[in-house]
């Protein structure tokens, strides 16, 4: 992931010097704006992974002991019936797409810049699923 951010770095020092120097690359920008989208999509995966992702944990917070541990699953099984729409859809749109062209390089399928969105719904599930595994193994532990 950090060679990712430099590609996307390196593409826009590209973008700006070519400009300052007034020469036109124009793919630079789609590049950078679609790199940028998969690294958002990776991010929130990984967020998921590391139970970091953005969450109230309010109610979580008050909760102990085996009701926390029920919460959580509760709460991922939530999550999760999410990230299967994500997957879902996002392979229907991923193929609805797949044969539309990037406009300054239309040798790139459109196919590539949403395929981050199902890649994103599976890898969220598989670890939705982790998660709720070792949720049930704490509140089987506390029994």
């Amino acid at each position: 992931m950090e060679h990712f951010y430099q590609y996307i770095f390196i593409t826009i020092i590209i973008q700006v010097f070519s400009r300052y120097l007034g020469i036109t690359v124009s793919w630079t920008g789609e590049v950078a704006m679609y790199s940028f989208t998969w690294a958002v999509f990776l991010g929130a995966g990984a967020m998921t992974y590391e139970d970091k992702h953005f969450a109230f944990t309010s109610l979580r917070d008050r909760v102990t002991g085996k009701k926390r541990e029920m919460l959580n699953i509760f709460l991922y099984l939530i999550v999760m019936s999410f990230t299967l729409a994500i997957l879902y859809y996002g392979v229907i749109i991923t193929m609805k797409f797949w044969n539309y062209r990037w406009i300054d390089i239309p040798q790139m399928s459109m196919g590539y810049t949403w395929l981050c969105v199902p890649i994103l719904g599976a890898t969220t599930t598989l670890y939705c699923i982790n998660h709720i595994v070792t949720y049930v193994k704490r509140f089987r532990m506390e029994a």
